[in-house]
């Protein structure tokens, strides 16, 4: 996987330019509608404040260390900015960060040429770019996982005590951001173990075991403040109900999706068939040390295990959990489509124009998550004097942060009391989200009492289910 040795200049401006193109795709979806995950999160979470925000854990919602910048970015830069933007920022600017991180991490095992081409799907791979515009904490995530396998990589070929410290310090905040990162330190460790095993590296292992023991202390007390919610909510992370989010499923399908960079299977079909190749094809050479393999398998192990340890314990997942894996899924893309290119260029520039055309079709063609404020803009625009509001809808008064000043009225647990809340309030505007969850007889309801459908805004969130529809009272 050798590449003749380029200007340091020139690597540059290509990083640069690769950042310049992920900022471009990431700026057309940053002024969308906020969607319920970023809308709850906020309200439950975000507006308490910085002392709040670290000793809140009573919902998983709350990615802490991205809540506590969203707080700052919101308090710093929403006069400017404005409400959506500021909050998304800091989303925004770790994705935009972590086309350096996944190019460094290329680079430290594959060369120039496979960093680039890891760069350039950082940039425009849907997955990378939809996470990056939503004020969530999953592209901090995926920067965190690749800056510390960096780093470890990094202190493999030659160790620095330094370089140790600030492992420990990127797996820390990578696990304060979503606890689930544990996992990207769980692929590390057994990585370790496996090398100290099979060759005796007993040195390197006890130092990277105790930079990972550091790490957990670390974590330890970054979680403190949130560690009674934390254990009081325990139970939450069970599949009680049976009918929670789980591996087979489409949240199961959606996390083999992803590492082929998309959510739609058309889309991500290139990236997988690159990351197949590159699975194959990656080299076992011992120098650079680690090889590619190793290094593809560090970045990865975390994921077979966090997904035996989800089904083991009976618990539950969405596939942006396992986004942790996505720097390792990208640096099989790189080696896939290196080896392409070295055996033939014209092939190896069809195979990376397929992944990128396929990318921007899938921006191209996707809609906002969950078009919340286009249907409150509609209702606002047409709403009559007295006339009333109801919104069918999960558990949190999403609505609020745009229709607060019209007191909009809540059907929660999409319609769980609507009867008697149609009865009671007699709105003459409904708006409806999540509707594969609301139940066939609700909508009988809304027909038998005169509701008809004004507009269905359409939305990707939650798979098939983000659509936000709006009725009128036609008697």
């Amino acid at each position: 996987m050798s590449d003749r040795p380029g200007l340091p200049r020139m690597t540059f401006l290509i990083v640069v330019a690769a950042t310049a193109v992920g900022m471009l795709l990431r700026a057309s979806r940053l002024t969308e509608s906020l969607w319920y995950d970023e809308i709850a999160a906020w309200t439950s979470h975000g507006v308490l404040g910085p002392r709040a925000i670290v000793a809140s854990f009573a919902e998983p919602s709350n990615h802490i260390a991205h809540t506590l910048l969203s707080w700052y970015s919101v308090t710093l830069f929403e006069p400017a900015l404005g409400f959506a933007l500021a909050l998304r920022l800091p989303a925004l600017l770790f994705s935009l960060a972590a086309i350096t991180a996944v190019w460094g991490l290329a680079r430290q095992v594959l060369g120039p040429r496979p960093a680039i081409f890891a760069a350039g799907f950082m940039a425009v791979l849907p997955v990378a770019v939809l996470e990056g515009t939503e004020a969530r904490g999953y592209s901090m995530m995926i920067c965190f996982s690749a800056l510390a396998s960096w780093t470890l990589l990094a202190n493999i070929a030659r160790e620095r005590t330094w370089r140790w410290a600030l492992y420990a310090a990127l797996i820390a905040m990578g696990v304060w951001v979503h606890f689930v990162t544990a996992f990207v330190a769980i692929g590390h460790a057994s990585w370790l173990a496996w090398r100290a095993a099979r060759h005796r590296e007993i040195g390197l292992a006890a130092r990277g075991g105790a930079a990972i023991g550091v790490a957990a202390l670390v974590t330890i007390a970054l979680y403190a403040p949130a560690l009674p919610e934390l254990l009081a909510g325990r139970g939450m992370y069970g599949s009680s109900r049976g009918d929670e989010p789980s591996v087979f499923g489409p949240q199961g399908v959606h996390a083999l999706l992803q590492l082929g960079g998309s959510w739609y299977i058309w889309a991500a079909l290139p990236g997988l068939a690159l990351a197949v190749a590159g699975a194959a094809t990656v080299p076992r050479s011992a120098t650079p040390r680690p090889s590619p393999r190793d290094a593809a398998a560090l970045t990865l192990l975390g994921l077979p295990i966090f997904l035996v340890v989800v089904l083991v314990a009976g618990s539950w997942m969405y596939a942006r959990f396992a986004l942790f894996s996505l720097p390792g899924a990208v640096l099989l893309m790189a080696v896939g489509l290196d080896r392409v290119w070295v055996r033939h260029r014209a092939a190896g520039i069809a195979a990376g124009l397929m992944v990128v055309a396929a990318s921007l079709a899938d921006l191209a063609v996707r809609p906002a998550r969950q078009p919340l404020g286009d249907a409150a803009a509609l209702v606002r625009d047409r709403l009559g004097d007295g006339e009333r509001i109801l919104v069918v809808g999960l558990a949190h008064r999403v609505i609020d942060v745009y229709l607060a000043d019209l007191d909009p009225q809540y059907s929660f647990m999409h319609g769980a009391d609507l009867e008697r809340k149609l009865t009671q309030i007699e709105p003459a505007w409904i708006v409806l989200y999540y509707p594969d969850r609301v139940s066939d007889g609700n909508y009988a309801l809304l027909d038998e009492r005169g509701y008809e459908l004004v507009e269905r805004f359409p939305g990707w969130a939650d798979w098939t289910n983000g659509d936000v529809l709006v009725y009128r009272d036609s008697r």
